[in-house]
């Protein structure tokens, strides 16, 4: 059986769950999910072989395909196919032409017992053939259950559809009821469509309009490649002050969130685009600064080692370019590249050129991909304004309405998306930027305890250890069994000569994430280190539940075990630990104690 997501006592959860977040990541970055390989088809041949008929039916398309249902689109008695895709086209129909003189019954169901929902979901149908000749035994019953949702992410027709072949006549069809009653129809024709109502008895014809049905193939028309993509962000995430280098490799500083708007624009010597945009900006200098907005322009030559030395120096001087220009650091590019991986699913290395607009209170506003359109730089620069259902209405790339009420899904993806690029910011060297998208993530979400935690994080970078401790306290009001947390503010805690109360919350942060090897080890060490040795005992042996082929809690184990003078226990203990690891140098050095100990004991 397939192990499931939510097994998190299995040993191997941690590995799935990083499985799953590469897996997502080679999928944000293009690739399939298929492989590429093409979509089959196989028909049952019986006595167990199958035909593989993919070529034939035309369905073998390389195609991401994902959901699958079949429907009696055209009412001709027999199944065509839909077929959504992850990629272009995503949505194809495959029209069941096959001539083949066989017959069909298509039935639908409508419960009316008090056990019975009106689509008569979970009912069970047999069909029992006639025709049986004389030294021949009758056809075999055919069977359908009725279903809601029966593959991948969809659900096909809830009309029940049984093929005969070449079967002319039908002698009953039972239905078992949701709720267990059975019932018994008669009278039904092959290539018939019936409606059976529960407790009527009778099967009703339905009959089928095939009127106006008209369905001609057409080649997929795919759209041009674009090489060019303006996007309206609806989630708005901090652009932190930011360093580049002047052409003469001297560190140059810039404030963001002073009020004025900044367009940061990423271009390279060698890209004609690029070369065309700046040239633009130039030229449209008085309508960018009537706009309130100025343009830094970074070249990217300097991250290439193969680009020409000083190329995009001869490009700016030739140029004269009115703004602020430079080189861009590898620094500010992860920075970008990361605000466009958490804003967008593809997570594509961006193009050049490429550009980002802050408004004045330091926010990215929209990305433009490939070269932009300066006319809509004076209208994007307000995108930020009014509610972020507003903007979700102007993000998005089709015109539409959106429903009133704020959507619980929109609202989770605000959250993770802010609440992943803070982390980034924390683990970037940007503590000052972190510590204000926490606490504006705080603000919008107070019932999440993550924040608060990483806010936690930012003050200990700042050398803020008071903050710090009241964050961390902050998270475990709104969420008591946060593990990280308890950590945080565990080895807060025992830095402070509090090993008490340290040992206390990293034993609950052991509790609530027991799959968390270094929670055992950290809470191990300090009791440990402050003797206390019985505790100690109970936390590894808890630990060697959980790990039970770890060396260094063996080892740890048969130090502890010594110590309360337990020997042939942490004799056991310490050799188990050197079978795990012949090397473990701790178990070696104190199993030949452990030994001496024992034999002086014998000896007197």
């Amino acid at each position: 059986m397939s192990r499931s997501l939510d097994d998190v006592n299995d040993e191997q959860t941690a590995e799935l769950d990083r499985a799953n977040a590469t897996f997502g990541e080679m999928i944000r970055r293009g690739r399939s999910y298929s492989g590429r390989e093409r979509n089959c088809a196989f028909l049952n041949t019986r006595g167990g072989r199958f035909a593989n008929i993919s070529a034939t039916t035309g369905i073998d398309l390389p195609d991401d395909g994902r959901a699958l249902v079949t429907v009696d689109w055209d009412h001709d008695g027999d199944l065509d196919v839909w077929i959504s895709n992850r990629n272009a086209p995503r949505l194809r129909f495959f029209r069941n032409d096959v001539s083949s003189g066989n017959h069909y019954l298509t039935l639908r169901l409508r419960g009316t017992g008090p056990r019975t929902n009106r689509d008569a979901i979970g009912a069970r149908v047999e069909v029992v053939l006639a025709g049986a000749t004389e030294g021949s035994p009758p056809p075999p019953p055919l069977h359908r259950t009725l279903r809601a949702g029966d593959s991948f992410l969809s659900q096909s027709s809830k009309w029940v559809h049984f093929g005969l072949g070449q079967v002319k006549s039908i002698e009953a069809v039972r239905v078992r009821w949701p709720g267990g009653e059975m019932e018994t129809f008669k009278g039904l024709q092959v290539d018939g469509r019936y409606l059976l109502e529960q407790g009527a008895g009778i099967a009703a014809p339905a009959a089928a309009d095939r009127d106006g049905i008209v369905i001609v193939p057409r080649p997929v028309a795919m759209p041009d490649p674009d090489g060019s993509a303006r996007i309206p962000l609806t989630t708005l995430l901090p652009m932190a002050s930011f360093e580049y280098r002047d052409f003469q490799g001297t560190p140059k500083q810039y404030l963001t969130g002073k009020g004025r708007a900044v367009l940061i624009n990423l271009w390279a010597s060698w890209c004609a685009p690029c070369l065309a945009e700046l040239e633009e900006f130039r030229e449209r200098e008085d309508d960018l600064r009537a706009a309130g907005i100025e343009v830094v322009a970074l070249a990217v030559d300097s991250l290439d080692e193969s680009a020409e030395e000083g190329a995009a120096r001869k490009v700016a001087k030739r140029l004269k370019l009115p703004f602020p220009t430079g080189q861009a650091t590898r620094k500010l590019v992860t920075y970008l590249q990361t605000i466009h991986n958490t804003l967008i699913t593809s997570s594509q290395t961006l193009p050049v050129p490429s550009s980002f607009l802050i408004d004045g209170e330091g926010r990215i506003v929209v990305i433009y991909k490939g070269q932009l359109d300066v006319n809509d730089l004076a209208n994007d620069v307000r995108h930020a304004e009014g509610s972020m259902a507003e903007r979700f209405s102007r993000s998005a790339p089709i015109p539409g309405r959106t429903l009133p009420g704020e959507s619980v899904s929109r609202r989770r993806n605000q959250f993770e998306a802010r609440y992943r690029f803070s982390t980034f910011l924390q683990q970037s060297g940007y503590p000052q930027t972190a510590q204000a998208a926490n606490e504006e993530l705080i603000q919008l979400f107070p019932e999440n305890a993550g924040p608060y935690n990483n806010l936690g994080i930012s003050y200990i970078s700042q050398k803020k250890p008071d903050l710090a401790e009241e964050a961390f306290r902050s998270a475990l009001r709104v969420q008591p069994d946060h593990a990280r947390a308890h950590s945080n503010l565990a080895t807060l805690l025992a830095g402070q000569g509090k090993i008490a109360e340290a040992a206390g919350h990293f034993r609950q942060a052991a509790e609530s994430n027991p799959r968390e090897e270094n929670l055992h080890r950290q809470l191990a060490h300090i009791l440990v280190s402050s003797r206390k040795w019985p505790e100690a005992q109970a936390c590894l042996e808890n630990a060697l539940v959980h790990f039970p082929r770890s060396a260094d809690f063996r080892a740890k184990l048969g130090l502890t075990l010594a110590q309360q003078n337990k020997l042939p226990e942490a004799e056991s203990e310490l050799r188990q630990a050197l079978l795990l690891n012949p090397l473990h140098p701790e178990a070696k050095r104190n199993l030949q104690v452990v030994r001496g100990m024992i034999a002086q004991e014998k000896g007197r």
